[in-house]
């Protein structure tokens, strides 16, 4: 049998694993948008932002990356981000990413191919 006091130790140790995983799962829930900062050209780079608009352009860079116009934002998806399938002329979509510098204009670089969602599908 256990001991009160081993008890009390195993009951916290319960309370707090149940904490941190309704925590977790709460994170996991929200997604990046409840932090993410409307996009601005203004933000530091490696501030989490998002962008939703229409995508204006798509280009295929060399080693399968693309980078996309979207609402006037230039994001860059590396090849291991890109979604299946890969964004289309005129769809409306809402992304989340990181702001970076890149030949001295400001864009949003995805980490993941869940931070695209078309929007027309939710």
């Amino acid at each position: 049998m256990l001991m009160p006091q081993e008890r009390r130790a195993l009951l916290l140790l319960v309370g707090v694993f149940a904490v941190v995983a309704v925590g977790a799962a709460l994170l996991e829930y929200l997604g990046p948008g409840a932090f993410a900062t409307p996009f601005s050209p203004t933000l530091s780079d490696g501030t989490l932002a998002s962008v939703r608009g229409t995508v204006e352009d798509v280009v295929v860079a060399s080693g399968g990356h693309l980078i996309c116009r979207i609402g006037g934002v230039r994001v860059f998806m590396p090849a291991s981000a890109v979604p299946e399938p890969a964004p289309q002329k005129g769809e409306l979509l809402e992304c989340y990413g990181v702001v970076s510098t890149y030949a001295g204009a400001k864009e949003l670089t995805l980490r993941d191919a869940r931070d695209l969602v078309r929007v027309d599908q939710e």
